[in-house]
């Protein structure tokens, strides 16, 4: 039950860091168009709107979900200020897109019952007061941008802390991995590499491998096998990872009903020196599928296949014997 309980968190942690990046990237754009004199009212519909469809309203509901609806679990300081953070950036988009709809939509009227005012005390009263509800709204709109701005930069200096704390999410460092160019737009490409070393003793060297490890149990041999193969670009003399890699390629082409690969991949395994609980655990799973291929070959008669299954199913039991005598 915890387990599950730690992986409903994990997911939404991931949730609210995308959240947070994709609303601060929409952000800049905003703020660049708003610097531009070119920023209208339609541009800010999905960053903020007041239906419950854009990117704040569903992180602030997210954040709130997580690290507020918690009953009588306490809420660590750092989550309790990033709800809090959220939050304000939130409201403060609410008051800005109310003021920006105001200078788009009624400005304009407003300078026009300008030139047509007539003389009555209340029309001029009323000028007067468009004029101050004009002027208000525009700083508005200015301290607005620069308080939402500031908040943002301090929430994306705290989201470092998050991900500090976040090397076990494995959520989270697929979606950082997958999403590099997210990472980059918001903090830059290397202020985005110090982000993994931060996380990791090893860095991306790491990172790659936890995504890997994440992607093997969970029989995605495919993705498994892209990042070991990363991993291992980075460094290649590492057995553990040529063991995995290799693993991760055979099983692949075994889904893929490509048996003669396969074979080829899984015969790399046995002389790999590594960590004997890794080498056994696999190597159980490695010839249960040559067992089957050996099987189904020998069934469709096709004799060089099933030999070759059949000598390195020997190769695997004899693997099996060292194991157990060295241990």
């Amino acid at each position: 039950m915890e387990k599950k309980s730690q992986v409903t968190r994990d997911r939404y942690i991931l949730e609210i860091v995308r959240g947070l990046l994709l609303s601060e990237v929409a952000f800049q754009e905003i703020f660049k168009k708003y610097k531009e004199g070119r920023l209208h009212f339609s541009d800010i519909g999905i960053w903020i709107d007041d239906k419950g469809h854009s990117l704040l309203y569903n992180l602030k509901e997210q954040c709130h979900s997580l690290f507020r609806y918690k009953g009588k679990k306490l809420t660590h300081k750092n989550e309790w200020l990033l709800d809090l953070v959220i939050g304000s950036i939130f409201h403060e988009a609410m008051k800005l897109r109310e003021n920006i709809y105001q200078m788009e939509v009624y400005q304009p009227k407003y300078l026009q019952y300008k030139s047509k005012v007539g003389r009555s005390d209340y029309e001029k009263d009323y000028l007067q007061q468009f004029e101050r509800i004009i002027l208000k709204t525009k700083l508005g709109v200015t301290e607005g941008m620069e308080e939402t701005r500031s908040l943002f930069q301090d929430a994306m200096v705290q989201l470092i802390d998050l991900f500090k704390e976040g090397a076990k999410n494995t959520f989270l460092v697929r979606f950082l991995l997958e999403n590099l160019t997210l990472l980059q737009k918001v903090y830059g490409s290397k202020k985005a590499k110090e982000i993994f070393d931060l996380m990791f003793k090893k860095g991306f060297l790491d990172a790659y491998q936890v995504v890997g490890q994440s992607y093997l149990q969970s029989e995605h041999y495919d993705l498994s096998s892209n990042y070991f193969l990363k991993a291992l670009k980075m460094d290649p003399y590492n057995h553990d990872l040529q063991f995995l890699l290799n693993f991760s390629l055979g099983m692949n082409e075994y889904f893929r009903n490509a048996y003669s690969k396969s074979l080829s991949y899984f015969a790399k395994l046995t002389p790999l020196k590594l960590n004997r609980k890794l080498k056994k655990e696999y190597l159980r799973k490695v010839e249960e599928v040559c067992n089957k291929i050996f099987s189904e070959l020998k069934e469709e008669k096709g004799l060089k296949g099933a030999r070759k299954a059949g000598s390195l199913v020997d190769r695997i039991r004899k693997c099996y014997d060292e194991l157990k005598r060295s241990s």
